[in-house]
């Protein structure tokens, strides 16, 4: 098939550099959902502070932040291993899992962010 290459005449270098990128990856998402589930604690500035909190943002950005690094594990886990499998390159796919765990923790603690009320000293 063109455009694929037998796993003899894949470099070595591929699975080695394609494992310890997932290791890192799952290490990434372990501590992207330890960070993540404090995001929740942000609405407690509403209930003492008494101001106004949009906690459909603040919800909406936890559940972001805490659901797409899990779901990028799951998917980029499995893409490796079956580009792995078929004897293609595949180190560059958890690479782009860890871009995709940043961009959605970072997504969502900006909307965890929006939702919280200004400052005090703002009036």
């Amino acid at each position: 098939m063109p455009g694929r290459t037998p796993a003899s005449s894949r470099p070595e270098w591929d699975l080695v550099v394609s494992v310890i990128l997932q290791v890192i990856l799952v290490m990434t998402v372990g501590l992207t959902l330890l960070v993540g589930s404090f995001l929740g604690l942000s609405t407690i500035p509403c209930i003492e502070i008494g101001r106004y909190c949009n906690f459909g943002l603040i919800g909406m950005g936890t559940n972001i932040a805490l659901w797409v690094p899990l779901a990028a594990v799951i998917v980029f886990t499995v893409w490796t291993i079956r580009r792995i499998m078929t004897g293609r390159m595949a180190y560059w796919v958890p690479i782009i899992g860890l871009l995709v765990c940043a961009v959605g923790y970072g997504l969502g603690s900006a909307l965890v962010s929006i939702g919280m009320p200004l400052p005090l000293f703002i009036r």
